[in-house]
């Protein structure tokens, strides 16, 4: 990846915070408002709050804190202020249509709707929400006052700004303690600002997805450089919010029944999501995963590839690899042009048995199910090729949809133009 790139994300990794969380929240100092005082103080008297149907805009005229000016209609309120009123009204009445509990009162404001304080945040934040433990009166939201408005593109934009910011006001109405699992409420507060503004594509938002796809090998739950992947991992919580049964509310709502438990589990949160998934009536956690990965390669999104493989008539194996708990390997198998057919073993080790499946002919061709070695651990594909298009692109995609990863080995062999499927096969 070009060194442009790699710096461009590690700049948007900081666009969105969820400021309280598990990894930073549980501060004893409690963060104050910006017409308190504090890190974030005004550093101007505060001009006339905006009520809007479901919210609080707080703002001020002067000064590095001040948003754009402008009031083309004549109402005595910046366009601003009241595009901020209006993102955040559509975006929590969007997450109350969609089963989600409303945000705690807000003790600290005018009213109890939840308060948005635009001021100037650190160089490259676009917006900070703190949790009820931890912001002063319960939760509140800070955002940029140098958003953008643009549509239908837009860098950093106003209304998917301030929509992920109220899902973390949301998600703290769940769990007020803070004890969220940051990969989780990350990812989701992308997905769930993408679906209440689908029109508007925020290139900060399409960067982190861009990134994500190409290191699938990774685990969904990977909180590493500042939990930059947490972000991309939106494609998961977008796919989950497809699926019937209301998802995202049942996890929600177990995170919120464990932490009161006192289970520190919340902060990991993936048997949570597990007992969400299966209650929701879409199979278990790991098969939903499997088909999950399975269908971003049947988009023809660009998953990058764990390993690109050479087969011939004689039989080939791998070292031995390891999928990380939820996460995939995308294994593309180049085979001679006059093979007539695949055949491929996966032997796996300890812990819990991989999801395998191949697909021949590219992200619309053909599925190959694969076939449960027994005695043994282990799982067999073998197909012959019904046209020079499935010859041409033979895809192997293995997932661990679980916790925990496993071990696994990949033997191969073509079949060549005279051969035949054996019954069976040893690598």
């Amino acid at each position: 990846m070009p060194r442009g790139r790699l710096l461009l994300l590690s700049v948007l990794a900081f666009g969105f915070s969820l400021a309280g969380g598990a990894h930073s929240a549980l501060a004893a100092t409690t963060v104050l408002r910006p017409t308190s005082g504090g890190a974030y103080a005004y550093g101007a008297p505060e001009a006339e709050p905006y009520v809007g149907a479901n919210v609080v805009v707080h703002y001020v005229t002067t000064g590095p804190s001040a948003p754009p000016l402008n009031d083309d209609n004549g109402d005595g309120y910046p366009d601003y202020v009241e595009a901020v009123a209006g993102a955040a009204d559509a975006a929590l009445l969007y997450y109350q249509q969609h089963g989600f509990k409303a945000p705690l009162p807000d003790t600290a404001g005018v009213d109890p709707k939840p308060d948005i304080y635009i001021d100037a945040l650190p160089p490259g934040t676009f917006g900070l929400t703190f949790g009820e433990r931890t912001g002063e009166g319960g939760s509140f939201v800070l955002v940029s006052p140098r958003l953008d408005p643009s549509v239908p593109k837009a860098f950093g934009g106003l209304s998917t700004t301030v929509a992920h910011e109220l899902f973390h006001v949301v998600q703290y109405s769940y769990v007020a303690s803070g004890r969220l699992p940051r990969w989780a409420a990350e990812g989701s507060a992308v997905a769930m600002s993408m679906l209440v503004f689908p029109s508007i594509e925020d290139s900060v938002a399409t960067g982190y997805l861009d990134q994500w796809l190409t290191t699938p090998w990774l685990p969904l739950d990977d909180e590493r450089s500042g939990c930059a992947r947490c972000y991309g991992g939106a494609w998961w919580w977008l796919y989950l919010e497809s699926l019937k049964g209301a998802v995202l509310p049942r996890y929600f709502a177990k995170l919120e029944s464990d932490d009161r438990s006192g289970k520190t589990s919340t902060l990991l949160g993936v048997t949570q999501l597990d007992s969400a998934v299966s209650a929701s009536g879409n199979g278990s956690l790991a098969s939903v995963f499997a088909s999950f990965s399975v269908g971003l390669y049947r988009r023809g999104l660009p998953v990058g590839r764990a390993l690109s493989l050479k087969a011939s008539d004689s039989s080939r194996t791998t070292r031995v690899l390891g999928v990380f708990g939820l996460s995939t390997h995308y294994v593309s198998i180049a085979v001679p042009a006059s093979s007539r057919g695949v055949v491929v073993a996966i032997p796996y080790g300890n812990g819990p048995a991989p999801s395998v499946t191949m697909i021949v002919g590219g992200p619309k061709g053909r599925r190959v199910v694969g076939k449960r070695v027994r005695p043994g651990k282990g799982v067999l594909l073998a197909t012959t090729f019904r046209n020079a298009a499935e010859r041409k692109q033979v895809l192997v995609v293995v997932t661990s949809g679980h916790l925990e990863g496993v071990q696994y080995q990949l033997g191969y062999a073509a079949v060549g133009p005279h051969g035949h499927l054996p019954g069976w096969i040893a690598f």
